[in-house]
This record gives structure tokens, C-alpha cells and sequence, in this order.
């Protein structure tokens, strides 16, 4: 007797739940896409017990007949793809014909379905089909799911409890709603509502409705293209930020997908203004040539691949960083509300009669303020300019020789600030007219730093000072090899190591700039990059040692300042190209508002 034998349907639609049905959000993202597929305005999902207890998505969509309804759950079954061609350029989410046959196999579903002319209803237990029947409803789908892996009970100790679940499914529908504003999404869970989008097709209004009036009032709109992809989306501002990855959500041609390589590029395009430990929001759309990208990786339909992602990524980084180097603003400091102060009952009635909205869903945004200080300069009178030798030939007026110079203007991204004092060694309290200032006096420092060693180093033709003894950097045999990589990496900085022996390197002479206590710090941590066999952009690499001279070289917390130092290092930051954070993306001062102190002191 044969040992080989195909298996039955049944069966096979049951390994596949097991990639495709994973947990109850899974099971919401197939039938949310489904509905999308089918062009609805309006989708409605249901849950109970984290998805566990039942679940119910609705639309208005375009419906099945009852034929269709039946052939639907069939696996491989769909109407998305016809053949090889399509499958080369996917236009729709669903195009597998798995997941319904999948999704029937391990729970029990009631769907109900109306195209516009005629109503059906069907209903699968575990894989058994009852027969179809004529079933009254308004136009579009529902499918009701309950029991998910009651005979399956192996899969139960994979999910996780009922909160989390919950989470996993309203970050799903949140998700949908964020790349479809022009759908409206509702979610329920435990019939009460926990989501909701009104299908106005403004992204904003969807990005405000998810992350709160605070962080919308701090977010820029970007977008850019090159000849292959375009990117477009809403951002919020470094301030803003989460302590994991999960706040960066990424779509490609409309699709929700995890493509850890453009997160990458995402995190390094923020790095300067953010530290490494925190992580931005950012809502991002991708649209390829359907040929470009495979989504036909794995079921769930998560993960892609793409071809020319080298230009997306340069893409992604360089349009982020050139709209935060344009939109940077001061952080500011916001106090919990307090509770109610009783007021009269008169006054009280006048704000409630008030129709005129006191609270705009999106307030103006305050733009980047750039301040001009015009420096003059000083032009010598008539007597002190050299007397004319007396000739007889006439002279023009000297007035008519000397030209008025125009008088130089200086742009700042800081208003101009009058140092108050230093807190206890580590802040400079300055005062501006939008408010109270409070400088961190080395993040302050490290940005100064930063940007005076940054322009040293565009400045190639710089002096070189000699070692009277060469530095010796010994124990680096493993990278000895790499000796020729090593100094196109410190080209950059006028730095030429040589090898002495099978394990150490000789430094001979530095840049005037570089301190000597200083030098053998960054060259070792260049060095380390090196043996852990990183691969790091030269910019990346550059950054990140002059970040670290400049935090070396700047002044300590719990340190002292005069008035004079304070003053100095207050007017060079307003100085800086980007003054409001440091190398490591820390914020070098927050402001506290004029109108915030008067609330709180209830003025």
C-alpha cells in the first residue's frame, strides 16, 4: 500500500490557518481587505473578548451573488487574479484565495451577503458547509466569526490575554482607517465604540483622531519623488516620539506592510534630533510600479519584497531630513490641566450658550520663526577721512566716493534672550519674548561644538600639528588587514594611520582642532566600528565621531558658569544652523510660554 497520499480539503485548509490565522486581528485584517476590495464606504467591525468570543465585520460593499458566496470559501478561490500576469502585479490586498477557506476551518462563520439584487446566507462549522440560503439584507457582506480554534485547542495557548488582543486588533483598524480616509471605519469592542473615522478623506483628521490634538499641532506633512517611487505622509516633530518602532507605520501602494530596512532609514533620518533610545511617529505611503514589489512573500501578506530599494531609501532619508531641518521648533513644556475652579453659575452659562467653536480640531500651526538682527556698519564721517591734496583740477564730493555700505543682516532661529541665572550647575534660565527659556547647558554646548568641528572638517586645507612621541594604538591585529579602508574612512579628517608590527597602529599627526586628549577616543571608537564589521555610511560615521568630540570638549553637568560663559554659549547656539538639539538628538532647551504661566497662576 502506498505511503504517499494527498490530503483532504479539510485538512489543508487547516495547515494553512495556521499562517494565515494566527490570532483574532489576522482574522480582521483578511475581511477588512476583502471589503475594501469589494469598493465599500462604510465598514463596521464587532468584537467580543478580544476576538476570542466573536467577531463581525459589515460593509456596504459590492456583495456576492450566492454562487459566488459559496465558491468564495473554496481554497484558492478569488476574484482578484486570473492569471501569471496578475499575479505580477498585484492592484488588490486579497489575491491568495486562502484566507476564508482558512479562517472556516477553525471556528464557525456566518456569512450573509447581498449584490445588489439578490440576499444569501451561509454558514460553516469547523469546514462543514450547511447549504445556501435566501437571506434578507441591505447591500454589502457581513461575516460573523465565533468559536475560533474550539477544535483546535493547540492554538489557544498562543494568544495572549484579552487586552492584549483588543490592541492588536484596534492598532489594525487604525492602521486601515490611516491609509483609507476615505472609507469610514467603526470598531466596537464589547458594543462600545472604540474607533471611529468619518470617511472625509482627510488623513489629518484620521492622524488627529488617533494621536490627539498635541501631537497633531506638531506634525508636517511631507512628500517626494524620484523617477521609481514616491513617498508622501504626515510626521510628527522629535518631541514626540515612543520608546519602540510600533508608531512608524508603513504602506506601499496602499497596503499595510513591515519592511524593517525603510524604518531604518526612517530612525537614522530623525537621529540627530532624537536620542537613540526613542523612536518617531510617522505615517508613510510608498507607491511603486505594482512590478516592483512582490507581495506574494507570505501569507499574512506582511512582509515584501522590493526591487531598487537603495533609491527608496535614499529617498526616505533625504526628504525627512530636509523637512525637519526646515520645521524645527523650540520643545515646549505643557502642565497637566488642574481641577475645576468653581465659578458663577452666569458665567458658566455664557460659555455653555457660546456655539462659536472655542477648540478648533487643528489649530494653526506656528510656523518657524527666523530672526533678523541687522548689523551696521560703521562708515567713517568727513573728518575723519584723510584731507583731499589741494589741485587745481576740480575733485568730485567725497560723499559721491564713499559708498554707504548696506547694513549686514544676520538670520537667527532663536529670538534674542537675556540670561537670568544658572540652576543648580546644569540649566541657564534665559528670558525671550515668548517666554521663559531653560538651556541644558552641555547639550547647548555639545551643538556648538558640534557645528564648529563640522566646519572644520568641510575645510580640508586645515593645519596639521605633529606628535613629538607618535600614538601608539596597540591590540588591533584583527583589523590590520583592513589598514587600506581604515584611512579612506579618516581621510575625511586629514588622519593617516600606519601599521607597526602585527597588532599596532601609529598615529603621527592630527588636525590643529582635535585636542590631544581628544584623538586616540574617536580613532579607537572608528576603530571598533571596524573589528564589529560595521557597515556604516561615511556621513553616518563622521556624525557620529564628531559628535563625540563635541561632547568630550563641552562643559559638565553640575558645572559652574559665570555670567559671561553663560551669555557667550547662549549667543553662540542662536547662532547654530540647528540649534534645538544636540548631535545626539537631545533637546538643548524648552520653552516655557508667556500664556502658560499666566494659566497656571490663573491670571
Amino acid at each position: 500500500m502506498s505511503k504517499v497520499h494527498v490530503l483532504d480539503t479539510h485538512l489543508t485548509n487547516m495547515i494553512a490557518a495556521g499562517e494565515v490565522v494566527e490570532r483574532p486581528g489576522g482574522i480582521i485584517k483578511e475581511l477588512v481587505e476583502n471589503s475594501i476590495d469589494a469598493k465599500a464606504t462604510q465598514i463596521e467591525v464587532r468584537i467580543s473578548e478580544g476576538g476570542m468570543g466573536s467577531i463581525e465585520v459589515s460593509d456596504n460593499g459590492e456583495g456576492m451573488s450566492g454562487e459566488d458566496l459559496v465558491q468564495a470559501f473554496e481554497r484558492h478561490s478569488t476574484s482578484k487574479i486570473s492569471n501569471t500576469q496578475d499575479l505580477n502585479a498585484i492592484h488588490t490586498f486579497g489575491f491568495r484565495g486562502e484566507a476564508l477557506p482558512s479562517i472556516a476551518s477553525v471556528s464557525y462563520i456566518e456569512a450573509t451577503t447581498n449584490d445588489g439584487e439578490t440576499s444569501h446566507r451561509l454558514v460553516i462549522d469547523n469546514g462543514k458547509k450547511s447549504d445556501v440560503e435566501r437571506f434578507a439584507r441591505n447591500a454589502g457582506t457581513t461575516i460573523s466569526v465565533r468559536n475560533l480554534f474550539l477544535k483546535t485547542p493547540a492554538r489557544l495557548k498562543y494568544i495572549k490575554n484579552v487586552h492584549y488582543e483588543t490592541s492588536i486588533i484596534q492598532d489594525t483598524m487604525q492602521k486601515f482607517a490611516m491609509s483609507n480616509p476615505a472609507i469610514a471605519f467603526s470598531f466596537y469592542n464589547e458594543d462600545k465604540l472604540a474607533f471611529r473615522s468619518f470617511g472625509r478623506d482627510d488623513s489629518l483628521d484620521v492622524f488627529h483622531r488617533i494621536y490627539g490634538g498635541a501631537i497633531s499641532q506638531d506634525t508636517e506633512i511631507f512628500s517626494g519623488e524620484n523617477y521609481d517611487f514616491k513617498i508622501e505622509g504626515i510626521m510628527a516633530l522629535p518631541q514626540h516620539n515612543r520608546a519602540n518602532r510600533y508608531a512608524i507605520w508603513l504602506y506601499i501602494n496602499d497596503r499595510m506592510i513591515r519592511y524593517p530596512k525603510a524604518q531604518k532609514a526612517i530612525v537614522d533620518a530623525y537621529r540627530r534630533h532624537m536620542p537613540t533610545d526613542r523612536y518617531p511617529i510617522v505615517v508613510m505611503k510608498i507607491t511603486v510600479d505594482p512590478q516592483l514589489v512582490d507581495v506574494n512573500v507570505h501569507p499574512s501578506k506582511w512582509e515584501i519584497r522590493l526591487s531598487k530599494e537603495e533609491q527608496l531609501i535614499e529617498l526616505i532619508q533625504s526628504q525627512l531630513e530636509s523637512v525637519l531641518d526646515a520645521h524645527m521648533r523650540p520643545q515646549k513644556i505643557t502642565f497637566k490641566p488642574t481641577s475645576e475652579i468653581p465659578v458663577q453659575q452666569d458665567f458658566k452659562q455664557d460659555l455653555l450658550n457660546d456655539t462659536q467653536p472655542r477648540y478648533p480640531l487643528f489649530d494653526v500651526k506656528p510656523t518657524p520663526m527666523i530672526y533678523e538682527e541687522v548689523v551696521e556698519t560703521i562708515v567713517p564721517t568727513m573728518s575723519e577721512v584723510d584731507e583731499v591734496p589741494i589741485d587745481s583740477t576740480p575733485q568730485p564730493e567725497i560723499e559721491n566716493i564713499i559708498m554707504t555700505p548696506e547694513p549686514e543682516v544676520i538670520t537667527y532661529k532663536i529670538e534674542p534672550l537675556k540670561v537670568l541665572s544658572q540652576l543648580s550647575g546644569n540649566y541657564i534660565l534665559a528670558q525671550g519674548d515668548a517666554g521663559l527659556y531653560i538651556i541644558d547647558q552641555h547639550a547647548a554646548m555639545e551643538r556648538v561644538r558640534y557645528e564648529y568641528y563640522q566646519n572644520k572638517l568641510l575645510n580640508r586645507d586645515v593645519p596639521m600639528q605633529d606628535f613629538l612621541i607618535p600614538m601608539m594604538i596597540e591590540g588591533r591585529k584583527n583589523i590590520i588587514n583592513q589598514l587600506a579602508k581604515i584611512n579612506d574612512a579618516f581621510a575625511s579628517f586629514n588622519i593617516e594611520l600606519e601599521s607597526f608590527g602585527d597588532d599596532t597602529l601609529v598615529l603621527r599627526s592630527v588636525p590643529v582642532w582635535i585636542e590631544d586628549n581628544e584623538v586616540k577616543e574617536f580613532v579607537n571608537e572608528v576603530l571598533d566600528m571596524f573589528e564589529a564589521d560595521k557597515k556604516i555610511r561615511e556621513e553616518d560615521m563622521r556624525r557620529s565621531v564628531i559628535a563625540t568630540l563635541a561632547c568630550h570638549s563641552s562643559v559638565r553637568f553640575n558645572e559652574y558658569m559665570s555670567m559671561d560663559e553663560m551669555m557667550t554659549l547662549v549667543e553662540q547656539l542662536r547662532q547654530c544652523e540647528q540649534p534645538f538639539h544636540c548631535p545626539h538628538g537631545r533637546p538643548t532647551f524648552i520653552t516655557v510660554e508667556h500664556k502658560q504661566l499666566i494659566k497656571e497662576f490663573k491670571r
